[in-house]
């Protein structure tokens, strides 16, 4: 009798397969409360400028929310965002670095879900990180309407579709810099070294503002798009996206060609 050799489930099983137990590793990781709890710090910031001086950065009857949110976008932005990105993609990777690679390598499923569960992983905790902090944005101002009437956040409205079109293009920029770290946490075998590249980049990337092909520069992105907000009275985003967000997919579509490269020659040894 004649028995038939069990065939590998499909790419598309393994895949998901490995992304549940790349969710199930998360839990109680630092790289999960980074995700949920990363966007509080600039919203409690922006709340507490203007609480306490918000009658001296709003003229009376002007309409808040656009200042509001343009400042706490630029405090976002500029420094934290960036450096989120920075460490949650080595958080993520570090889960292996301990002797993880070894036995994950060895696991029936191919090296490509293994890439890919990891990869949808961080967009997910990145896209989920940005709009919390966006329910918190407008959370806050919401709660400065009532502990702060005379700023006149509840006598003016807001709207939702520059928002989310900021939320957008935010999240577009910042595509280029998680491919880019993502890449360096598969080269490195430990957190250390993708954290300093990430830190040393930001900074280089804020030094060099000024220069005419900052563009290219995928860790300059998440602040280039802030030209978009315009506005005084009411919030304006245009909907096309910049050539800073269509490099930054660049940056993102070659970071991960090569970080897949990379991992296809780890060793299972390794």
């Amino acid at each position: 009798m004649e028995y038939a050799l069990p065939t590998a489930p499909g790419p598309f099983i393994q895949l998901g397969r490995t992304l549940v137990a790349d969710a199930l590793k998360m839990r109680r990781t630092a790289a999960l409360w980074l995700a949920l709890g990363g966007g509080a710090l600039p919203v409690l910031l922006n709340l507490l400028i203007f609480y306490f001086k918000g009658h001296l950065l709003v003229k009376p009857g002007q309409n808040p929310w656009p200042q509001y949110v343009g400042m706490s976008w630029q405090t976002a932005s500029v420094l934290l965002l960036p450096l989120f990105v920075v460490l949650l993609s080595g958080l993520v990777v570090n889960l292996e670095n301990r002797g993880g690679w070894r036995q994950l390598l060895a696991q029936p499923v191919g090296r490509g879900a293994v890439f890919g569960s990891k990869l949808l992983l961080l967009l997910v905790l990145n896209a989920v990180a940005q709009a919390l902090y966006v329910l918190l944005l407008l959370g806050a101002g919401v709660l400065l309407g009532w502990l702060k009437p005379a700023i006149g956040f509840q006598q003016h409205s807001i709207s939702l579709l520059p928002v989310l079109r900021m939320l957008g293009h935010t999240y577009v920029a910042t595509l280029g810099i998680l491919g880019v770290q993502y890449a360096l946490a598969l080269a490195f075998r430990g957190f250390v070294g993708p954290l300093a590249a990430g830190i040393a980049s930001i900074v280089s990337a804020l030094t060099l503002l000024r220069w005419e092909y900052i563009d290219l520069v995928p860790y300059a992105a998440p602040t280039r798009v802030l030209r978009l907000l315009e506005g005084d009275t009411q919030l304006h985003v245009a909907a096309a996206l910049t050539p800073v967000e269509w490099y930054s997919l660049g940056w993102f579509a070659l970071a991960v060609l090569v970080g897949y490269l990379l991992l296809l020659r780890r060793p299972i040894t390794d």
